[in-house]
């Protein structure tokens, strides 16, 4: 059952290249009503030892904390930011970034999206 939903997590939020690697789950989802047409999206994402986010972008601002593991985030045009638990980080809209764990065990980050609504949540980029 994990596989399965790794496979379809993989399809839908990344490219196939890291569907072992990572996955990301949707907890909550709502409108913004100041903010049409734009939803907030809450959820968690989980990365492997040694695993990749692979490069990709958001259509919207992602705010995300570091609940478990190390890791290290990569935004084009920032310096690498890395993350311990308790950390947390902003990435801008439509920036292409990757989170990388580079710790021994699972890293896992607890993350709010506020995306432009109807357009896919990630868009894997080259």
């Amino acid at each position: 059952m994990r596989l399965r939903t790794l496979a379809i997590a993989a399809m839908v939020f990344s490219a196939p290249a890291v569907a072992q690697e990572f996955k990301r789950t949707v907890l909550q989802r709502t409108d913004v009503p100041m903010s049409a047409p734009h939803e907030t999206v809450v959820g968690t994402a989980e990365i492997i030892p040694g695993g990749t986010t692979g490069r990709h972008t958001h259509p919207g601002v992602e705010m995300m904390v570091a609940v478990e593991g190390d890791m290290d985030a990569f935004i084009e045009g920032q310096e690498p930011v890395h993350l311990k638990v308790g950390d947390s980080i902003i990435i801008p809209h439509g920036k292409v970034h990757e989170v990388r764990n580079v710790g021994v065990t699972p890293s896992k980050v607890v993350a709010t999206w506020m995306v432009e609504k109807g357009k896919p949540m990630a868009t894997p980029a080259p």
